[in-house]
């Protein structure tokens, strides 16, 4: 009976840290894909092109981020004045702006990887998941993914690279666009963003 006992606490014990580690490998879905994804396009890099880097990540772009928190993050206050139209077009110029900075960033390879490191829990239910990009001589560069769940998926909201917070430079230059100049000079400023991208990387 004592035996019994003592093995019904164990395991009592022991199932947070089970649910954990299962949130920790489906939370990792994700980013694995994306990170899959970056390697295979720096690989393949000059052949693809701009053109061929963009249309591989597209669909793993669109699949792996919740744009939806992003550009209501990034907007702060101005996002809940905006009608569905203008909130659909934002998310819309904001995920073609994300496909296009990594097809014109990852665009070629040295043997790089990226490895897992850590997890950490954060707020509201998220984690944050620690990677390194190794390359042969080179010092690593650190990768933290903040992720969240969508309707029982987990999907990445933010990417500090070496301390430096994707979501908050996006926010601290979009809103004092919107402060400035509006909505329509924001979404245009996007779009010339993305123009450049295709036109510096043209083969």
């Amino acid at each position: 009976m004592m035996l019994r006992t003592f093995f019904s606490l164990w395991l009592l014990l022991l199932l947070p840290l089970c649910v954990q580690a299962d949130n920790v490998k489906d939370a990792r879905v994700p980013v694995d894909r994306l990170n899959h994804a970056l390697l295979e396009i720096m690989r393949g890099g000059a052949q693809l092109g701009y053109t061929g880097r963009y249309q591989k990540l597209d669909p793993i772009v669109r699949e792996t981020f919740e744009f939806e928190a992003v550009s209501l993050i990034a907007l702060g206050s101005h996002w809940k004045k905006l009608d569905d139209a203008q909130k659909q077009a934002f998310k819309d110029k904001l995920t073609d702006l994300s496909v296009a900075t990594y097809a014109a960033q990852f665009k070629t390879f040295a043997d790089e990887n990226f490895e897992f490191d850590s997890s950490q829990e954060a707020k509201n239910g998220r984690l944050l998941l620690r990677y390194n990009l190794v390359a042969p001589k080179e010092k690593p560069i650190r990768f933290e993914y903040v992720v969240g769940q969508l309707n029982g998926s987990w999907r990445i909201i933010n990417i500090v690279v070496d301390g430096i917070s994707d979501l908050a430079i996006k926010k601290a230059q979009y809103t004092s666009v919107m402060d400035r100049e509006g909505f329509d000079a924001l979404l245009a400023k996007l779009a010339q963003k993305i123009s450049d991208y295709a036109k510096n990387n043209a083969a």
